[in-house]
């Protein structure tokens, strides 16, 4: 359902000035309405509905293969950077140098701080094309606008920055998955609620717009929140968190809203060493410790999805800009990642992979040989 509605009707929303967005598989599982008062508030949303329909006419940018594809990615800061880095590679191997003769790569470590100086590094290196998971959207607005001047065409992968100098984003409406899963928690538990709010890591564009999405919904229902912190993307530190949130707040919890499974995981162990009954959270994804815990304690999650293996569309793009293909400058990985819907603890069983180490993000789409020898199967006793 989310990709057959959920553009559509927030294109009809900058006519009507409201639109109803559902979200989800089964019976709209999360609907909220996107009013014109929220599309003026956020340059994010502004952006992607611009693009949503539009081309690139990329034939400037053709050249024959092989390429040079630099990669400024988030790095090795977690599994799901892990296993997004590991996706790339393999799916170069799987092109053949006879498309992607090098990829070059930047770790950002997860700060704009690096990252800035680290794409003018790449860029020095002349590469073909650049694909970036841009760590800041106002850091990386500049040298994303280098290297369009440079003649470097950029793919934007899994997040977003603040210009409208690039080729293409590849990712989902972030906007959409933040207020989303916040619409699910008041529809559950009831906009009387007390509710927490543990987001990503602070200035990271997928964690702001998640928030902001997030925020745009419990403000239109009149919710004030009993918290909001960051949880860094982090099971230790989303436990950290959880268990002074549990000190201050006890019982009085009614639901939790997460950016992210391994901060759930967090949630759902300070819960569990509390002995106490865990409340509906809205944030789980396709993580497989956080289906495991979730489904051994009966938990009530909605979960959105953010796969790794969106790097392989990213790369696709990068190839067919290269090759002077007209390319849509919005690419949502949903229907085109297969099992990257959005779904509920009503289908999360379906998901969960006894093969796979708690740390995998799924759907995975490079060979079980390779998540093997990445030491993320489990072994068989």
């Amino acid at each position: 359902m989310l990709r057959k509605l959920t553009y559509g009707l927030l294109m009809l929303s900058l006519l009507l000035g409201t639109s109803l967005v559902s979200i989800g598989q089964d019976d709209g599982m999360m609907e909220f309405e996107i009013t014109q008062e929220m599309i003026d508030a956020s340059p994010y949303l502004q952006s992607v509905l611009s693009r949503i329909d539009e081309v690139y006419d990329t034939s400037a940018f053709a050249k024959d293969p092989p390429y040079r594809i630099a990669l400024a990615a988030q790095g090795t800061s977690n599994a799901w950077s892990a296993l997004f880095d590991a996706h790339a590679y393999w799916y170069v191997e799987h092109l053949g140098e006879d498309v992607v003769s090098e990829l070059l790569y930047g770790d950002a470590q997860a700060s704009a701080d690096v990252q800035v100086p680290q794409v003018e590094d790449l860029l020095a290196q002349e590469p073909d094309a650049l694909i970036l998971v841009p760590m800041g959207a106002a850091a990386l607005s500049a040298p994303v606008e280098r290297a369009m001047m440079q003649g470097v065409p950029v793919v934007l992968c899994a997040s977003a920055v603040e210009t409208d100098n690039f080729v293409t984003e590849v990712g989902t409406n972030l906007f959409n998955a933040g207020a989303g899963l916040a619409q699910w928690l008041i529809d559950t538990v009831g906009a009387d609620g007390n509710f927490l709010m543990m987001t990503g890591i602070p200035g990271v564009t997928t964690s702001v717009i998640m928030e902001e999405g997030a925020l745009a919904v419990f403000d239109s229902a009149g919710i004030e929140l009993l918290d909001n912190q960051p949880g860094f993307w982090s099971p230790a530190e989303g436990k950290k968190i959880m268990e002074t949130w549990l000190a201050q707040h006890g019982d009085e919890i009614d639901g939790i809203w997460s950016g992210g499974a391994q901060m759930s995981q967090g949630i759902i162990s300070a819960y569990l060493d509390a002995e106490m009954d865990i409340p509906p959270i809205g944030g789980g994804e396709w993580q497989n410790g956080f289906l495991r815990l979730a489904h051994a304690n009966d938990i009530q999650y909605a979960a959105w999805q953010y796969p790794n293996a969106m790097v392989t569309l990213c790369i696709d793009a990068a190839v067919q800009i290269l090759r002077g293909e007209p390319t849509p400058r919005f690419i949502d990985f949903v229907g085109k990642i297969a099992n990257a819907d959005p779904f509920t603890d009503a289908e999360g069983e379906e998901y969960f992979r006894a093969e796979w180490s708690d740390d995998v993000h799924g759907p995975i789409t490079m060979p079980d040989e390779r998540l093997a020898e990445l030491g993320f199967l489990v072994e068989e006793e």
